[in-house]
């Protein structure tokens, strides 16, 4: 096609046509072919999606990410389309926005359990959200992506013994009642993936323990209720938690 009516037309034009007939999608979406202005004006929505793509070829992932969720924001139909989430999470990959891209993998995967290229996205999101995160001191952050690590398959032993080590730092800084949830939550974490671990138990009953006794001082008897019985099904027969639950028996509570 290229040698032929080489006169009748510019360059510019024959070369955008020859685009065209190759990969037409492509090239009206890229903005580059000649129609594109012209589609865009008809279409703002399909000339912001023009815009996006050209974007993500110039290395601009978190500027096309940030154009694809304006469009989402405003229910425009098609974007909730497998191939369109898988896009925006490989967007939030490589614009290094990993949890944001972990909740997105994690999205598609629901919906299309073998989805190859969501489970690898998925793990790499994860291992790098959590390296960025321990390097930031963000500990219960790197155990919440070690466990999407863990469910895109990763690792198990890298996995288990980075995830201790966050656990424990996150545990360590439990001097307040938000800082105790969040040690809950990391040893939480911890024993989800590995069941037998000791230190993940004992840790989640410090923390019940220490939520329940704080409740009980506020007078928040419903919460000292809730954490007690917690303490119950982690440690059946308990006496710490037997008696606080008499305690509050006794109290009427």
């Amino acid at each position: 096609m290229r040698g032929d009516f080489p006169g009748l037309m510019p360059p510019k034009m024959r070369n955008d046509l020859i685009m065209f007939a190759e990969k037409p999608l492509k090239a009206l979406r890229s903005g580059r072919f000649w129609l594109s202005p012209l589609v865009a004006k008809l279409s703002p929505s399909h000339g912001t999606m023009m815009g996006a793509y050209r974007l993500e070829e110039q290395g601009r992932f978190a500027e096309a990410l940030d154009a694809w969720k304006g469009l989402e924001s405003k229910g425009h139909a098609g974007l909730s389309s497998p191939r369109r989430a898988l896009r925006c999470a490989r967007l939030a990959l490589r614009a290094g926005r990993y949890g944001e891209a972990l909740s997105r993998f994690e999205d598609v995967l629901r919906r299309q359990p073998d989805e190859k290229q969501a489970l690898r996205g998925l793990e790499s999101a994860g291992l790098r959200g959590a390296r960025e995160a321990q390097s930031k001191g963000q500990w219960l952050a790197a155990c919440r992506m070690w466990a999407g690590y863990h469910r895109a398959g990763g690792d198990l032993d890298k996995c288990l013994r980075n995830l201790i080590d966050c656990a424990r730092y996150v545990a360590q800084s439990a001097d307040s009642l938000e800082k105790t949830n969040d040690a809950l939550e990391g040893w939480g974490i911890l024993k989800s993936i590995d069941p037998y671990s000791q230190e993940a138990q004992q840790g989640m009953e410090w923390c019940r323990l220490s939520l329940a006794r704080a409740a009980e001082r506020s007078s928040d008897f419903a919460a000292a209720r809730r954490h007690w019985n917690a303490l119950l099904e982690l440690s059946p027969n308990d006496h710490r938690a037997l008696d606080g639950l008499r305690r509050l028996e006794a109290a009427g509570a």
